[in-house]
């Protein structure tokens, strides 16, 4: 009896090895077919639809809402204000997404709904954008959320809006513009498992968080607050960082103001468990411009408890380094 379990084993183990087999040569066969583009395994397709304001027509405020879709917002001094989309379709090419478009005294409006219309089997590989084309000279307040999805604003001339809030939960956000934004209201950045990069923005309060990605800084400025969330990502800055009250938090990741960097600010407050603060730049002014508050538990700090300067700069890590230096050496 022992002898025929066994055989029966070697045979079930022999039979595993040849479907496994088998299926790997149907893999490489119907992917070279396909030219390796994985693309084409896809169920789900989108159908591309276009969007143009008339003549005469603004826009100060956009809000998108979409759930499958990387989002583009791009300034441009010679194209008017228009809008691509994606509508997602089914295997059979109907389409399974709500899509409301509506635009009502300068407020343009794009919103995607399933509205629970999904295939029980499907297979989305594909990589839907939705791109916003705007007038560089347009002050647009921009409240953008997507599900799935990187979120990018992108510009050569200077941009001006009265308020951004870009929110996505497994993208990244790239608010980047090469010829800076200037946001007279909050300008907010909301990821959940992506990067949030903010560059040559400034704003009255500019917020970052992510929950585990990372958070990258550059000549970025708040007229009041600037605060930098990450859980288990890091906060880095470069280039000039001002504010009048700098707050940067993460639980598993360091706080690094990178070479080259100057963060000036009134008030700072660094606050990390298990990661670093390092300052390899610089803080602006000098160390008698600051009153330190130093905690570490487990980790050790260049500076101590103390001072009596203007500045306030609270430093605390649980099992981390904390490494100041200052752009005044004195």
């Amino acid at each position: 009896m022992e002898k025929k379990m066994k055989r029966w084993k070697k045979a079930l183990i022999v039979m595993g090895i040849v479907f496994l087999a088998a299926a790997i040569v149907l893999f490489v066969c119907g992917m070279t077919a396909a030219d390796w583009d994985f693309k084409k395994l896809s169920t789900v397709s989108y159908t591309q639809k276009e969007y143009a304001l008339e003549e005469g027509e603004q826009v100060t405020s956009l809000t998108v809402r979409y759930e499958n879709a990387r989002v583009e917002v791009v300034y441009s001094e010679t194209a008017a204000a228009h809008i691509s989309y994606p509508v997602r379709t089914d295997s059979r090419g109907e389409e399974i997404a709500k899509i409301t478009l509506t635009y009502e005294n300068g407020a343009l409006t794009l919103a995607e709904s399933l509205d629970g219309k999904y295939e029980i089997f499907n297979w989305n590989l594909s990589s839907p954008a939705v791109t916003i084309t705007l007038p560089a000279g347009a002050q647009c307040a921009l409240d953008i959320q997507t599900d799935n999805g990187d979120i990018t604003i992108a510009g050569e001339a200077q941009i001006a809006a009265p308020s951004v809030k870009l929110a996505t939960d497994t993208g990244n956000i790239y608010a980047q513009p090469n010829g800076g934004m200037n946001v007279a209201g909050n300008a907010e950045f909301y990821g959940d498992t992506g990067n949030v990069r903010v560059k040559n923005i400034s704003a009255a309060n500019l917020t970052a968080q992510t929950d585990t990605g990372d958070i990258f800084m550059e000549n970025a400025a708040a007229a009041q607050a600037l605060t930098a969330t990450a859980d288990t990502g890091d906060v880095r800055l470069y280039g000039a960082v001002k504010a009048t009250v700098f707050t940067a938090e993460t639980e598993t990741g360091d706080i690094r103001i990178e070479e080259g960097c100057v963060l000036d600010a009134s008030e700072l407050a660094m606050t990390s468990d298990v990661g670093d603060i390092r300052v390899r730049g610089a803080l602006a002014g000098s160390r008698t411009d600051y009153t330190f508050f130093i905690t570490t538990d487990v980790g050790s700090s260049n500076v101590s408890s103390g001072g009596s300067g203007a500045r306030r700069l609270t430093a605390a890590t649980d099992t981390g380094d904390i490494t100041l230096q200052f752009e005044i050496q004195s």
